[in-house]
């Protein structure tokens, strides 16, 4: 376990609990920073008011969790007002911590109950964030608990913990209300090992492409979340870091418009906030994907203003200037990558993000901010369409020497949007400007299929570029059991559609997972191959499942890792004669876990099968699915032929079948002058896998 040595008192504090009712008045910061308890016996700790001449702190004997005393906020104009300590030198940065406090109110025209929150905010060198650490409905006239878990980013600045209540933009009598807090505590947090016994997926895919992961500073802080991406990835995105409203220096900027008034044209950057996942990039020989250039979001409306002015009702740049802005914005963060980590390696930038959206007449966003109605694009604004073509030839302008120019966007398989996607990619491609799609790949468990998956790859493969899976999760809910298998079936029909592609000679050059684990992800819920406590999920070992990678105890041989070496086909089939042709109808189903399609061969006999000429057709075949899209079609992978009375059937692709998943195929054949069938009796259906016969 990864763990912070507790200091010799913690003990004997933990002895007290658990001997007494009362916790002793111990409000102090520990040797090191190793431990924070304020129980507000001796004074406020530290606390002090969010407000500036708003709400009052005060210690008060009128309720406390503990001892005599806790901690009173009251006078509160705003629900953000509350109490607030600055934990900056008090706590190990980059170190993880379990953070708890107690809330209490009263009040009988209170309702029952109200949210709270417990709240960290830091600087990352650029912005202040804001972090939900616990949001609890505290119970009236009852002391509640709020906890949770996070990392302070170990290049953070002037941390804080704070409390609030539910934020209400017209706040009412109970949203302002009188709160008491009282055992605030940081306690270093005991962090889960990874799996050091499984295989590392960028081991197993490497004879296809490249396996990346993508990943905010604050996920990448816990010393796990290291772990792990060393572990299985050698490609690392910056899930925020590198887009425009972090890399953008409003500050920088207009000190440089005050210092030279006449240059409206050199917006300035700094790199601050993705620091430390470049440095890990760096340390540990990670190539980097830079996310994202030229996008509608995450871009500060005053990029686009006379002056760089944040007042709304300053009107935007002309074309010529905005295009100068885009250059100049490109080639300074170019070379500021190049001084500061000259040995990082990007190896693709996205170039321009989400620049479709199909339900326009022009397939192009609307013009606007996205910053007042959702969706609308200022590039749109002051640009105008080829603005995308502008920012590929800036970027091929100044990007390293080998790094690939790739258009990223999201819903890429829906067609309408795909003819879109295509025509831009098209007119960039006749122009050398791009080298490759980033299809964002976010799932849902019943969208989109496998066959739109393979219809737009095709589609964007085409043209001649690079394709990679840019932002791969696949949403779930739940957790249960059954619903984590069935994710998982899902991630194996994909994955194995990549490497079918890629076999085929797709130029498919990287899979990247948009998140570490469950914990972190966007999108909540369950939608990652490693859970919440760095585990591997039934996602995981379905995407490795008969793949083959170099064994840890042997780097001479490759060594199958296959979850279960004896999964193994059966088959059934029902036969009827229909005069002058024979319809059967086939089903193959998996014992035991997946199997490879492309290794099952079934032959039928029986007495009366003729032995002259013989047609045979394969009218449908598709593995029928427990979940939507419910099945996937393999009607053309299927191949059959009669030879010496005996119809022998086999499949040409490597197609999984995955347990509780099957095979349903119709298989129809004739004689060739399509004279009448004779009565087939005594039927013989035989099973055949990797050249065993198994039934």
């Amino acid at each position: 376990m990864n763990r912070k040595k507790v200091i010799s008192f913690l003990m004997i504090y933990i002895f007290l609990i658990g001997t007494c009712c009362y916790i002793p008045n111990i409000s102090a910061t520990a040797a090191n920073g190793e431990l924070i308890v304020n129980d507000f016996e001796t004074g406020l700790s530290g606390w002090e008011a969010r407000g500036i001449d708003a709400e009052a702190l005060s210690l008060s004997t009128n309720q406390a969790h503990s001892g005599e005393y806790s901690l009173k906020i009251s006078n509160r104009t705003q629900t953000w007002h509350g109490a607030t300590s600055n934990i900056t030198d008090k706590l190990t940065l980059g170190e993880t911590y379990v953070l708890g406090i107690w809330i209490y109110y009263t009040g009988n025209t209170y309702s029952d109950t109200e949210n709270f929150s417990l709240q960290l905010q830091y600087n990352d060198g650029v912005n202040d964030q804001y972090k939900n650490i616990k949001t609890e409905a505290v119970k009236r006239d009852s002391w509640t608990y709020l906890e949770g878990q996070y990392t302070i980013p170990s290049d953070a600045v002037n941390a804080y913990i704070y409390v609030e209540s539910e934020f209400k933009s017209t706040p009412g009598t109970q949203d302002l209300m009188d709160f008491y807090i009282d055992d605030f505590t940081a306690t270093p947090a005991i962090l889960p090992d990874i799996e050091d016994d499984i295989a590392s997926l960028k081991d197993v895919f490497s004879p296809y492409f490249s396996m990346g992961v993508a990943s905010t500073a604050s996920e990448l802080a816990p010393a796990p979340s290291k772990e792990l991406i060393l572990k299985h990835y050698n490609m690392l995105t910056p899930g925020n870091e590198l887009k425009p409203d972090s890399v953008l220096d409003y500050d920088a900027t207009i000190a440089y418009l005050e210092e030279n008034p006449d240059d409206q044209t050199n917006p300035q950057v700094n790199i601050r906030a993705a620091k430390s996942l470049l440095d890990f990039a760096r340390d540990n020989n990670l190539s980097v994907r830079g996310h994202t250039l030229v996008w509608h979001n995450q871009t500060p409306d005053w990029f686009f203003r006379e002056n760089y002015s944040t007042d709304s009702s300053t009107p935007w740049v002309s074309k010529e200037v905005m295009l100068k802005r885009m250059e100049n914005y490109i080639k300074n963060l170019m070379e500021l990558l190049e001084k500061t980590y000259p040995t990082v390696e990007f190896y693709s930038w996205d170039v321009v993000n989400e620049a479709v959206d199909p339900n326009t007449s022009t397939g192009m966003r609307n013009p606007g901010s996205n910053n007042t109605t959702s969706g609308n694009s200022l590039w749109m604004q002051t640009v105008g369409s080829d603005y995308i073509e502008k920012a590929f030839e800036y970027a091929r302008k100044y990007t390293p020497k080998g790094c690939k120019l790739f258009y990223n966007d999201y819903n890429e398989y829906e067609t309408t949007k795909s003819n879109y996607i295509y025509q831009i990619l098209k007119d960039l491609k006749d122009k050398n400007l791009v080298d490759g799609m980033g299809m964002q790949s976010h799932w849902t468990m019943d969208y989109p299929s496998i066959d739109m998956f393979e219809t737009a790859a095709r589609k964007y493969a085409s043209l001649g570029l690079e394709l990679q899976l840019t932002e791969l999760d696949i949403s779930q809910p739940s957790n249960k059991d059954s619903d984590l298998q069935a994710q998982a079936n899902r991630y194996k029909l994909l994955m194995n559609k990549v490497i079918d592609l890629k076999e085929e000679g797709i130029n498919i050059t990287a899979v990247v997972l948009w998140g570490i684990t469950d914990r972190t992800s966007w999108l909540g819920g369950y939608p990652l191959l490693f859970d919440e406590d760095y585990k591997a999920k039934p996602a995981y070992y379905s995407i490795i499942e008969g793949m083959k990678t170099d064994s840890d105890t042997d780097t001479d041989k490759d060594t199958d890792i296959d979850v279960n070496p004896i999964n193994t086909p059966t088959a059934t089939v029902t036969t009827t004669n229909n005069g002058n042709s024979i319809s059967q109808k086939y089903t193959v189903t998996a014992n035991g876990g997946t199997i490879d399609l492309s290794k099952v061969v079934l032959t039928f006999t029986a007495d009366g099968m003729s032995s002259v000429s013989q047609n045979v057709w394969c009218d449908n075949a598709a593995i029928q699915l427990n979940f939507a899209p419910w099945y996937d079609s393999i009607i053309n992978y299927v191949t059959g032929s009669i030879d010496d009375q005996t119809l022998m059937l086999t499949i040409t692709e490597n197609t999984q079948l995955s347990e509780n998943c099957k095979l349903v195929m119709d298989i129809r054949f004739a004689k060739t002058d399509w004279s009448t069938y004779e009565t087939l009796s005594n039927p013989v259906l035989h099973v055949y896998y990797d050249g065993t016969l198994i039934e």
